[in-house]
């Protein structure tokens, strides 16, 4: 009887070996993925930082502009935060924001973007 205990006992701890190596190997993929993950979100980061720079020179280089009929966009017009219900002052430029934001939201699976955005 304390032979078929032993090799039962035996046979439980080679099962736990190899599930604890299978699981060994999933986290190693996991954190590789997560440091993927983490290396596109910063690039995703430094990408938006670059375009908001532009958009902000663009409306600064547009706002300066004797003909402010010639760019309708950065005119500055009263909207609604989406968010807190508050008014604020965005170039008309904004609903093309909010489009894309919805979009991308959407696209995402994110339920109702509108809670999201200003």
């Amino acid at each position: 009887m304390d032979h078929q205990k032993t090799a039962a006992e035996d046979q439980a701890s080679l099962m736990n070996e190899i599930e604890t190596d299978a699981l060994r190997r999933e986290i190693a993929e996991l954190r590789r993925e997560i440091e993927d993950l983490r290396a596109e979100a910063d690039l995703d980061s430094c990408h938006i930082a670059g375009l908001t720079a532009q958009i902000k020179a663009l409306i600064a280089e547009s706002e300066a502009c004797p003909d402010k009929t010639a760019h309708p966009l950065v005119e500055r017009v009263e909207y609604i935060d989406s968010r807190t219900g508050q008014p604020m002052t965005k170039t008309r430029a904004l609903p093309l924001y909010r489009e894309a934001f919805d979009a991308e939201a959407r696209e995402c699976g994110i339920p109702d973007p509108e809670k999201h955005r200003s």
